[in-house]
């Protein structure tokens, strides 16, 4: 009877535990929200705000007139969209060879890239070499340099060694090449661990904030992290224009900043949610 009681009590301790580690994550991502829907002249940052007591949309109103957002918006989808194409043709085109153990240096090459994951150049040696590939100042300086990631190839390396030698054994006697078995065979198979490196991908770049303000200077090639990052600045605030009703709380302005930056990425995610679950433990646990 003792056991079975355990039995019982253990799942509800342990869904309790989950629902309130749940509602700890959620209130930030609920308190910025609220916030930005208030009213910003009666919103105050010391407050508990579970919902807006005096509805407003001028601080959005205000965010969304702003011409350097849209350009922002711009060059961060197509960061994005580029970026992790980029690096999915490079992870996967890497990946798929070093998956044979037919591969001649392999344990070689698997060194030199596992080097990689624990030294870097630095930032100074980076931008010099970004400045002579003459890519500063250029949407290129964005997605180039960290195209690949070797943690993210590791698990598709984990995965394609996963799928039967047979599929691709048989391929061959067909006759079929390794871009044909890359391109009909592994790569249809791999959908899910695709999803999940891509979805990894996209949610860096649209992220990324520091190569944004190193290698950019021009204001139209801005990403929207580094544009926000201004919007941001309280000091940045009180001269602009149609601002007279929202200067006494600049903190309205951060709080629809933020959540502007967070809902594409959150209008993506859903659709790929059940790819990305699917994706690393497939890519990472193999009986």
């Amino acid at each position: 009877m003792k056991r079975y009681g355990k039995s019982r009590l253990y799942p509800i301790v342990l869904y309790t535990g989950f629902v309130l580690l749940g509602l700890i994550m959620f209130y930030p991502f609920w308190y910025v929200l609220m916030f930005s829907l208030s009213d910003p002249l009666r919103a105050s940052v010391n407050k508990l705000n579970l919902y807006p007591e005096h509805f407003s949309l001028s601080t959005y109103k205000y965010v969304l007139t702003q011409k350097f957002l849209y350009i922002g918006f711009r060059n961060t989808v197509i960061v994005t969209a580029g970026g992790t194409l980029i690096s999915m043709l490079l992870t996967i085109g890497c990946a798929y060879p070093l998956a044979k153990n037919s591969l001649r240096g392999r344990k070689a090459i698997f060194s030199l890239i596992f080097f990689t994951m624990l030294f870097n150049g630095g930032l100074i040696p980076t931008y010099l070499v970004i400045k002579q590939l003459h890519m500063v100042d250029t949407l290129w300086a964005l997605m180039v340099p960290s195209a690949v990631s070797v943690y993210n190839m590791l698990i598709m390396i984990k995965f394609y060694r996963g799928i039967p030698a047979e599929l691709t054994e048989s391929a061959k006697i067909d006759g079929a090449g390794d871009w044909y078995i890359l391109l009909r065979i592994i790569v249809p198979l791999s959908g899910a661990v695709n999803a999940t490196i891509a979805l990894i991908y996209a949610v860096a770049r649209w992220n990324e904030y520091l190569p944004g303000i190193i290698y950019i200077n021009d204001q139209n090639k801005r990403v929207l992290q580094v544009v926000l990052n201004g919007m941001l600045k309280e000091e940045s605030l009180a001269n602009q224009p149609g601002l007279s009703d929202l200067a006494s709380s600049p903190e309205s302005i951060k709080m629809a900043a933020v959540v502007i930056s967070m809902v594409p990425i959150l209008l993506v995610y859903p659709y790929l949610q059940k790819y990305f679950v699917k994706g690393m433990l497939l890519g990472s646990v193999k009986g």
